[in-house]
């Protein structure tokens, strides 16, 4: 399909979806809907009365009239708190004064219009219940005072993510044998990969397509609310198997509002870190400093808001290498062993870390017509990390990790039409760049693993650059008919990777101890040749159409469907069959409960790191070598431990290839849930969560003969020279090949699956008399056959076996989070006549905020530490002898970050707070990572499942903030 084809092949689709007629499932991703009915005192429905919604910070409306039911909708409005007016002649005027409106909540008001000649105005000020009997979708808002009060210690707002009930925390990156991970976006779903997730600002995606991560980062103080989707996506929603984050951005208003604050972070006062106990106290200097400021540029029509902070960090990390085996790789080299290493010394204590981010956005609102407005936002950011950035985990010295610089523009815009009562149109666009430069500090190579013990030199990865251009464009139309609201839209999105890559281009050599180290005789050398350039456009189309259907007042139904579309470049197949039918039902049997349940399909996007590595070393741009034992050591005696200059002849080259048939990955779900509304603010609910992984990208070395069992008789035949306790016995894979002119050929397949059971049951109270919490716990299990893109299977002949506890398990998980103003010197409740004690004046105006989270290990897969099979897998995927795939398990985490504000009043809007912060306040030792590495031995490494990486000990952050 040429550009042009798929050109007139979007506007087709677009077209139909258009003049079927509009729709939508979760209401809105970008705003709220506010909806209602009018009533007279008999009952009886009012037919034509007008429904003023007013804005109050920015005193926009938005007109609409009861239809012959005497019902109302308004879609699509942007979030905040409204003032509703309802007005009909004979009838006294309604006015309800405040209406909080939330992310893709949908507020019903039950309006009661009483005649003039009984009262002149009915004004309200109670808020709707908090139980949402429309909404088919499990979701979780994290409000603007979350947002604000909740301890955070890196400032990023999407650790909020991790709040919501059925999310889990993505399992640390292992650093197996020379490959420097990835990192995702930080959450799970479903048991579904990191990367399968999807983030939008203001509905437009903010995605990472290179690693599966977000992209540009705000200052919270530019953001409005986000919301969690945990069950039931909208079919407007895609381009993800996973979660949806939908983030909106903070308007201006009518009064100017500012902030400015300095965050300070020192070492001195923190915990020492229990995973490097041999070093000295790692010292730390942090200051975050920033300024946010809104307002009008024209009242009631043109607003601005913007926000800057910058972070400088200074700091120091270790490593958890052994320090009899430092010394005894640092005596050799000092000696001059294998000069054609360039590292020449390993780091036995500290060594300096730092940080520099700096995050910049602004947003620009004004109302073109009564109808129509225009937002334009443009966010920066700076990211620059030097020392330790890849990843790493304890065992990796210091030379083999690296500096990394990251800079994101974006340019995104909306245009939102108004089409009198029952319609609204939005057009949405954007363009961003987002430029990645990774260097290791040793930048020439080459790596040397020992198993088990330490990685040093330059490593796998981590020497590249990268630049992603994102063009996107959509159009979405709401309409409201009686008691069908309908959404239809389509979305164009192209992002072009432009990379050089030259991973495993300074070679790698695999030793199985320290002594064959010291001897020099590795078991396995990897190393690259070739033009590690990538040029890769993917284009990807989408169409949608839905149906929000109130049955009754008690039913509704959701019906949708959507087509996605992903152009690859003409050496990947490109899937066409990917329709995505969603379908929801809430009823509610009672004013106190709600029933939830739904199905859906979701396709998910293409990660570009995964398909650059058949573009680029497909045999032709580039290749790898492997060489097994006796060839290796022969390379590196040629070599003198140093990289090839060119490549070693007598080694056929190892390639990427894409499945031929390559199909995209898709999610199906299914969800059931009840919801109780336990009194007013207070509700409680439960839901059960399916979530199937199918056709997952996963390697597998396509070119091996059907392994044989090693023995000592028939070592010499399979290439073995001198095998190991973890050899003898298993199926090893001799030397011939199904293709004799490649060694290996890395598959890409579609060939891996997961699945996952789950319930989640959260008790959430909504913010009233200045308190609110939320507690959820989920209990859930996860399986796959491969938990990443680059995960090989043990054994290709028996991809059966590789099913188990996937690396994204977390059985148990507990969070709770809330906010409260402490009920002491209250002004409102203060008499008159009546003055605050000293103590009372000392206790007042304090805000508290926790978060804790109590949440179980995660597997992790025990390794012998080589290639003890001979696969030639990479990353190594041999297991040692009757261990199975992901049978380790790091331990119980457990985590309480307690937040403190004492607050001055000044003048009439402004306040000046002190803040204190305690991140991990019982000081846990949280271990994130444990050493796989076996050995090649009858028995363990002593250090074999021990954790080597953890979150921070205990931390103390002071911060002070001026608001007016």
């Amino acid at each position: 399909m040429t550009t042009r084809e798929l050109f007139l092949c979007f506007c087709l689709t677009f077209l139909i979806v258009l003049s079927a007629g509009p729709s939508s499932a979760q209401t809105t991703t970008i705003g709220g809907v506010l909806s209602g009915s009018v009533s007279d005192s008999s009952g009886g429905v009012i037919p034509g009365v007008q429904v003023l919604l007013r804005n109050v910070d920015t005193n926009q409306m938005r007109e609409v009239r009861t239809d012959d039911q005497g019902f109302f909708r308004a879609t699509e409005l942007p979030v905040g708190t409204y003032e509703v007016r309802a007005d009909q002649p004979v009838f006294a005027l309604y006015l309800h004064t405040s209406v909080v409106l939330a992310l893709g909540a949908t507020v019903h008001l039950e309006i009661i219009l009483v005649p003039a000649s009984a009262a002149t105005q009915i004004s309200v000020s109670a808020q709707p219940t908090a139980l949402d009997p429309s909404q088919t979708s499990v979701t979780s808002s994290i409000d603007p005072d979350r947002i604000e009060e909740l301890p955070v210690r890196s400032r990023n707002y999407l650790d909020f993510v991790l709040l919501a009930p059925g999310e889990a925390s993505a399992p640390a990156p292992v650093g197996s044998a020379g490959q420097t991970p990835l990192g995702g976006s930080g959450f799970t779903f479903g048991g579904l990969r990191s990367r399968s997730n999807s983030v939008s600002i203001d509905g437009l995606d903010n995605n990472d397509e290179y690693t599966g991560s977000s992209r540009t980062e705000l200052s919270p103080e530019i953001v409005s609310e986000f919301q969690v989707v945990n069950t039931g996506l909208s079919a407007e929603s895609g381009g993800a198997s996973g979660g949806s984050i939908n983030v909106v951005t903070r308007s201006g208003a009518n009064v100017i509002h500012g902030d400015a604050f300095l965050f300070i972070q020192d070492g001195s006062l923190n915990a020492r870190n229990p995973f490097e106990s041999d070093t000295p106290k790692a010292n730390l200097r942090r200051y975050r400093a920033g300024v946010a400021l809104g307002g009008p540029v024209i009242k009631d029509h043109t607003f601005y808001y913007m926000a800057v902070e910058q972070e400088h960090n200074r700091a120091q990390d270790a490593s958890d290498i052994n320090s009899d085996v430092a010394k005894a790789i640092n005596a050799a080299l000092l000696a001059g062993a294998f000069p054609g290493l360039t590292t020449r010394q390993l780091s036995t204590g500290l060594f300096p870390v730092a940080r520099a981010e700096t995050e910049a956005a602004g947003r620009f609102d004004h109302q073109l017509t009564h109808n129509t407005s225009l937002m334009l936002r443009y966010a920066f950011t700076n990211n620059k990390e030097t020392g330790d950035t890849f990843n790493t985990d304890g065992l990796t010295d210091a030379s083999s990790r690296g500096s990394s610089f990251t800079s994101d523009h974006a340019l995104a815009g909306a245009l939102v039409t108004v089409f009198g009562s029952e319609g609204v149109g939005a057009l949405r666009f954007q363009a961003a760049t987002r430029r990645v430069v990774l260097r290791t500090n040793d930048t020439l190579g080459p790596e040397v693993d020992i198993a088990g013990l330490v990685r040093f030199g330059r490593p796998y990865e981590g020497n590249s650059t990268r630049r992603e251009n994102h063009y996107q464009v959509n159009y979405t139309l709401t309409e409201s008919h009686g008691h069908h609201l309908w959404k239809a839209g389509g979305t164009l999105n192209r992002v072009a990777l432009r990379a050089t890559a030259p991973d495993g281009f300074g070679g790698v050599y695999h030793f199985g101890s320290l002594a064959d180290f010291l001897a020099g005789q590795p078991d396995q050398f990897r190393q690259a040749f070739g033009n590690p350039g990538v040029d890769l456009p993917v284009t990807s189309v989408g169409a949608f159409l839905q149906d929000h259907w109130s049955l009754t007042h008690r039913l509704t139904l959701d019906l949708g469907a959507r087509y996605d579309f992903e152009r690859l470049p003409s050496l990947f197949h490109r899937d066409t069959n990917n329709v995505s039918p969603r379908v929801g039902l809430a009823w509610s049997p009672s004013s106190r409960w709600v029933l939830r349940g739904g199905y859906g399909i979701f396709f998910d996007r293409y990660v570009l790191a995964n398909l650059a590595r058949a573009v680029e070393k497909n045999g032709t741009k580039s290749f790898e070598q492997v060489a097994d034992s006796v060839a290796s050591a022969s390379v590196f005696t040629t070599a003198q431990g140093g990289p090839l200059s060119t490549p070693a002849a007598g080694i056929v080259s190892s390639i990427f290839r894409p499945d031929p048939n390559l199909a995209t990955p898709y999610s199906q779900q299914v969800s059931a849930g009840a919801e109780y509304l336990l009194e007013k603010n207070l509700t409680l609910s439960g839901t059960y969560l399916f979530v199937r992984g199918v056709k997952l990208s996963r390697t597998v070395n396509r070119n091996l003969l059907p392994p044989v069992v090693l023995t000592p008789a028939n070592a010499a035949s399979l290439g073995v020279a001198n095998p190991t306790f973890q050899q003898i016995g298993r199926p090893v894979f001799g030397p011939g090949r199904l293709d004799p002119l490649f060694d290996g050929i890395y598959q890409l397949e579609d060939s891996a699956s997961s699945s996952y059971q789950g319930i989640s049951f959260n008790l959430n109270r909504r913010l009233s008399n200045e308190l609110e919490f939320s507690a959820n716990y989920t209990l859930s299990k996860a399986y796959d056959n491969a938990s990443d893109f680059e995960e090989q299977p043990q054994n290709p002949y028996q991809l059966a076996a590789e099913h188990a506890l996937s690396r994204q398990q977390q059985q148990h998980r507990f969070v709770f989070n809330g906010t409260w103003d402490l009920p002491i010197a209250d002004e409102e409740d203060k008499p008159a006549d009546t003055a605050f004690s000293w103590w009372q004046r000392a206790l007042g105006h304090i805000e508290i905020a926790p978060i804790l989270t109590i949440e179980s290990g995660q597997p992790a897969n025990p390794l012998s530490g080589l290639d003890s099979n001979q696969s030639h897998a990479f990353p190594l995927s041999s297991r040692p002898l009757d261990f199975g795939r992901n049978s380790l398990k790091t331990p119980y985490n457990a985590s309480l970050d307690f937040r403190a504000l004492k607050y001055f009043p000044i003048a009439s809007r402004g306040k000046l707070d002190f803040v204190v912060e305690f991140f991990n306040l019982f000081n846990h030792a949280n271990a994130t990572q444990l050493n796989p590495f076996f050995g090649t031995g009858g028995a363990p490494l002593g250090s074999f499942g021990q954790p080597i990486e953890g979150l921070n000990a205990r931390q103390i952050q002071f911060s002070i903030d001026f608001e007016f």
